[in-house]
């Protein structure tokens, strides 16, 4: 008998391309960390919050620099991703091809 666990969390590729100052594009990927969550918690959420905050729980492989010149960990470094207009565009499209490919077998 097939089992599903509920509370999952797991990994997914993310592809980001930005442009630097000259217009040049940069290309890069990631890995995320998603959380499974139910269609109906989703749908109940008010309008004005954000699919990311409820979601995205993780990311290696992508380095942000704070302020003060170091890299970001833990919650900051979530924060400026979903912050970021790239970077949560990239992460959006992850996590619903995600949920998408992972059901068409």
């Amino acid at each position: 008998m097939f089992k599903l666990n509920t509370n999952r969390t797991y990994t997914y590729p993310v592809a980001l391309t930005i442009y630097d100052e000259t217009g040049k594009e940069q290309n890069g990927k990631f890995t995320a960390t998603f959380k499974v969550v139910a269609q109906d918690t989703l749908r109940d959420l008010p309008a004005d919050t954000l699919l990311l905050d409820q979601v995205l729980v993780g990311a290696t492989g992508i380095e942000v620099l704070g302020e003060d010149g170091k890299p970001l960990e833990g919650d900051e470094l979530l924060h400026a991703l979903k912050n970021d207009p790239a970077a949560s565009t990239a992460l959006i499209t992850a996590y619903q091809e995600s949920v998408a490919k992972k059901n068409r077998r």
